[in-house]
């Protein structure tokens, strides 16, 4: 509500007077303590020209926004715990079998690299970047075939590499595709604004 507001060019005190109520209830509605009645609403819808629907729609898009860097901030946060939860285990066990039966595995760490490129993708494969899931799985790919040929390393199959290759090729292609679909959707977007501002500038 505060965008139709703003957008009419109107003041919380004159939007107020216009409806008959205080100033201090349209700040109450515009920050979510308070919902106005479907009366008040129908007559909001009158003012800024658009529909009953539209009102209640800004409002919920508007707390999302609100809502939408906080939970971002959160999401990352809870992947750097996460991953400094896994290293912690590794290094805990390295250190365990260093001091108890004095044996270096080292491996640990590098097994710790394609483990976390999979948690991180895992975690963020439905989210919308399509950057990170990219990075994730190229990370996991490349550094899982090197511990494959870290493991097989006496017979040196250096060979092994070429599988990458492809399996890089399928990842290219599709975070291109899935680039090219994110941006048809904002362009779909803006369009749809777009039409909506010219339907209320008509109106």
């Amino acid at each position: 509500m505060i965008k139709l507001r703003k957008e009419s060019g109107l003041t919380q005190a004159e939007l107020a007077g216009m409806i008959n109520y205080s100033d201090k209830a349209v700040s109450r509605w515009e920050t979510g303590e308070v919902i106005p009645d479907l009366e008040t609403i129908y007559s909001l819808s009158e003012i800024f020209g658009v529909p009953v629907s539209s009102i209640t729609e800004k409002q919920d898009e508007e707390e999302e926004n609100e809502d939408a860097a906080p939970r971002a901030s959160q999401k990352i946060l809870s992947q750097i715990f996460l991953v400094c939860e896994i290293w912690l285990v590794l290094c805990t066990v390295f250190v365990y079998l260093k001091l108890s039966q004095h044996i270096s595995v080292w491996q640990l760490f590098v097994w710790g690299v394609p483990a976390t490129a999979l948690f991180l993708w895992i975690y963020n494969r439905k989210s919308r970047s399509n950057t990170l899931v990219f990075v994730c799985s190229t990370l996991f790919t490349w550094s899982f075939i090197a511990c494959v040929y870290m493991l097989l390393r006496e017979s040196r199959p250096w060979y092994v590499f070429f599988i990458g290759l492809p399996l890089q090729g399928l990842l290219v292609v599709r975070y291109i595709f899935n680039y090219r679909q994110n941006l048809k959707k904002v362009k779909l977007t803006k369009k749809d604004d777009a039409g909506r501002m010219r339907r209320k500038k008509a109106r």
